[in-house]
């Protein structure tokens, strides 16, 4: 296996990152001893090595039940990963997301189903905290994993001969379709490109390279003699089951995340620019009253 990409991968995960960002990653850590084996962050907050917005963690755990107070969380968890959940504090907000380590490494690769995943992971990320050495090389591996799976699928739904450019914006605009989102996807693929498109032409070759290696083995099946169309058709899929995900998700964080109806109207706000008004019952209810909310967005161009 080529050496290249976990090396650039880990220089990567160094990078500079804001003061409130490491100051909660580390916070996050201690809150849960030894249950907590490494702490990412990624996100436009990264990007933009700003605060102003969200601040997007993933927690990586050891076991769920060695994580979570109650067996019913660490159960909800394991069924559907991961769990999210809410922090609006005095000087940032975050969303913190919670997986075991072991079911994140299964998602970097190609044949997940969870696009949501590995297209966050293939993007500028930085490890903020591991629990020793072998958290943070496994870390690494899984990253590389991400960013090897993003290449593979840029190169499979760009054009044929395209530019790095061209390969990673039509990735991550696919990608974004895939997921239900009250963002305008527009031109977001151009925009995370033109972000961070040092790293991604970076990344393109070396990950390419990394993939092959890893073909044949566990999770990397050989992708030879299919057509582009047989790609096409294996992308759609990845898509609708993207989406009944992310609905999924959806119904489980209204049982699960903490500050849950705070968050989504920011949200909502944020990236449509529309108030989002609830009622006192839908604010109590937010289960009940998710399908009647969500097809008012929808009927408005919120939802996508």
């Amino acid at each position: 296996m080529s050496a290249a990409l976990p090396d650039l991968v880990r220089a990567g995960l160094e990078r500079p990152v804001p003061d409130e960002a490491r100051a909660l990653a580390n916070e996050l850590a201690s809150e849960s001893g030894t249950a907590v084996v490494a702490v990412l962050f990624y996100g436009s907050c990264l990007r933009n090595q700003t605060v102003e917005g969200v601040l997007d963690f993933y927690i990586l755990v050891d076991t769920y039940s060695n994580y979570h107070a109650s067996w019913i969380g660490a159960a909800a968890n394991a069924i559907l990963p991961p769990t999210v959940r809410y922090r609006h504090g005095e000087e940032a907000r975050a969303k913190i997301a919670v997986i075991s380590a072991t079911a994140f490494a299964r998602k970097m690769l190609p044949d997940s189903n969870d696009t949501t995943m590995w297209a966050r992971f293939c993007q500028p990320a930085a490890l903020l905290y591991a629990r020793d050495g072998q958290a943070a090389a496994t870390t690494v591996e899984a990253v590389a994993d991400a960013v090897a799976t993003g290449a593979v699928w840029a190169q499979r739904l760009g054009p044929s001969g395209g530019t790095s450019a061209d390969l990673w914006t039509a990735l991550f605009q696919n990608t974004y379709g895939a997921e239900l989102r009250v963002e305008d996807g527009g031109d977001r693929g151009q925009t995370i490109y033109h972000q961070a498109e040092h790293y991604f032409d970076a990344m393109l070759a070396p990950a390419l390279a990394h993939a092959t290696a890893r073909q044949g083995s566990s999770g990397w099946p050989d992708a030879q003699g299919k057509t582009a169309r047989q790609y096409m058709c294996m992308w759609r899929r990845k898509s609708i089951y993207g989406k009944v995900l992310n609905i999924s998700r959806l119904v489980k964080a209204a049982f699960t995340f903490d500050q849950k109806v705070e968050y989504i109207q920011w949200k909502v706000e944020r990236h449509t620019g529309k108030p989002l008004h609830l009622t006192d019952f839908q604010k109590r209810h937010p289960l009940i009253a998710a399908p009647g909310v969500l097809w008012r967005l929808w009927r408005q161009g919120a939802v996508r």
